[in-house]
């Protein structure tokens, strides 16, 4: 007898292979540094006083690559990167709203537009990097 299997089910499972190819292509050292150059100049000592801030800040340029995984394939399909950029700009606006609501509460008061515009940058970049390695898969038809 046969097992029913649901759409929805492998739709899930072939998004999840796709990210985990995706994210094989993330240098995690590279991000690191990406990070402490983006962040470190607005808070120059919070950074190392609290380390799990590079991880919370890892956690959302992650998300942002992944996002720009998803929509790689549309600049395959002839959509330019910027274009691309605009269709998913409230979620990635709100990633980078929610990294620097949360660097701000550990970091100095008064210096919440600086932060802003460095994680806006920093989450900006990650989500090109993501959309630029899935346009390349998806044009030599890796996936």
């Amino acid at each position: 007898m046969n097992q029913i299997v649901s759409i929805s089910d492998k739709r899930r499972e072939k998004k999840w292979d796709f990210e985990r190819k995706m994210l094989r292509k993330i240098d995690i050292r590279k991000m690191e540094t990406n990070i402490q150059d983006w962040i470190k100049p607005i808070m120059p000592f919070h950074l190392q006083a609290y380390p799990f801030l590079i991880d919370q800040c890892m956690d959302v340029v992650i998300d942002a690559f992944l996002l720009g995984t998803e929509f790689g394939k549309f600049g395959v399909r002839g959509e330019s990167l910027n274009h691309s950029k605009g269709r998913c700009h409230e979620p990635l606006g709100q990633l980078s709203h929610d990294l620097a609501t949360t660097l701000s509460t550990w970091g100095n008061k008064g210096v919440e537009e600086s932060m802003v515009m460095a994680t806006d940058m920093l989450v900006g970049s990650w989500w090109e990097k993501g959309f630029d390695e899935s346009f390349k898969a998806h044009k030599m038809r890796l996936v």
